[in-house]
């Protein structure tokens, strides 16, 4: 796996929906220096929720552009996979080549036999996601010279990298002992949860639910449950609920939005026995007292709040809610 790859293609691949989730994909198996690929239709098309068509295709596109390149047995067959390698030239900073149109006006995978992937919105088509065509330096000039305008509609551009992440999210390799079905739900309910409280749901977030999910299958106890039980209460993490502690219990008969005023947390401090004048940031405080308190409205406040200011930040408070330690979990892996 190389992250630095993956973080070229995060920042500079042109297109999105399906083909930058393949894209992320590729990379995700190549060497640090682009080489060593290997890709199976039917891994790639089960790994990026799409069909193996339309994956196909887009590998096709990509060769054609110049991103990815063959470099043996171009016959494939069995015992006898195709090779290739992302173009060195792209990876220190060349752009790529538009994609000409073809006869009938077609850039996209075609719509036939489930080409558009599945019902959970993968599908590979997300308007104006290309905005690299024009005025590009292309290293793999296209014959025709004919290059396909950038869509008007930026929208859909500013999304794509959102939406293939989530595409990504859902298509992890997982540990045997946690179903596909019970993650994909988990996957559903954080992609819910981003929309309507800001907290993001990233690669590092994703990687500390799997880690405290393994860390409540090493307690003895079962991980189904235990998303069933966040997904249930509405929570972002994997939170243990602790026995009769919860809601009034928890915070002392407080009334519900104590949390929104400074003098909450400081009450809610004063009877934990949690004195804000150890901690060098009162928001070190205040997740010392969540913490404490444990999961409910409070945290997702915090949660929210401090994603909104720093993603960064957002993704260490939820490891540290987790019980995961910080070191390269909770920060953003730099290339």
């Amino acid at each position: 796996m190389s992250i630095k790859v993956m973080d070229k293609v995060w920042d500079r691949y042109p297109e999105g929906g399906g083909e930058l989730n393949l894209a992320l994909k590729l990379a995700d198996y190549a060497d640090d220096d682009g080489t060593h690929i290997f890709p199976s239709i039917e891994t790639m098309a089960a790994k990026t929720r799409q069909s193996e068509r339309a994956v196909q295709y887009q590998i096709k596109r990509m060769v054609k552009r110049g991103w990815l390149i063959l470099v043996a047995n171009e016959g494939g067959g069995r015992g006898r996979a195709r090779e290739y390698r992302i173009s060195p030239e792209w990876l220190k900073g060349a752009d790529l080549a538009p994609i000409s149109v073809g006869p009938k006006g077609e850039e996209s995978a075609p719509n036939g036999k489930g080409a558009n992937g599945d019902a959970k919105g993968a599908i590979g088509d997300v308007k104006g996601a290309n905005e690299s065509a024009k005025g590009c330096k292309a290293f793999a000039p296209d014959s025709s010279g004919t290059t396909t305008e950038p869509s008007e509609n930026r929208q859909g551009a500013r999304q794509a990298p959102r939406i293939a992440l989530h595409v990504e999210l859902r298509a992890l390799e997982l540990p045997d002992w946690l179903p596909a079905e019970a993650w994909l739900d988990w996957c559903e309910h954080r992609e819910a949860k981003e929309r309507k409280s800001d907290i993001p749901w990233t690669r590092p977030a994703a990687k500390v639910t799997l880690k405290k999910l393994a860390k409540i299958r090493d307690g003895g106890r079962d991980v189904v449950t235990a998303i069933e039980e966040s997904v249930f209460r509405g929570w972002t993490g994997i939170w243990e609920a602790k026995d009769e502690t919860t809601g009034d219990a928890a915070t002392g008969g407080a009334p519900d939005g104590w949390w929104a005023d400074e003098a909450g947390w400081r009450e809610q401090g004063k009877r934990l026995g949690i004195d804000p004048s150890r901690f060098q940031y009162f928001e070190q405080f205040k997740a010392k007292v969540c913490k404490s308190l444990g999961p409910g409205a409070w945290m997702e406040y915090l949660l929210a709040a401090v994603s909104r200011e720093s993603e960064a930040r957002g993704e260490a408070l939820y490891a540290y809610f987790n019980d995961i330690p910080r070191d390269q979990v909770a920060q953003r892996e730099a290339a």
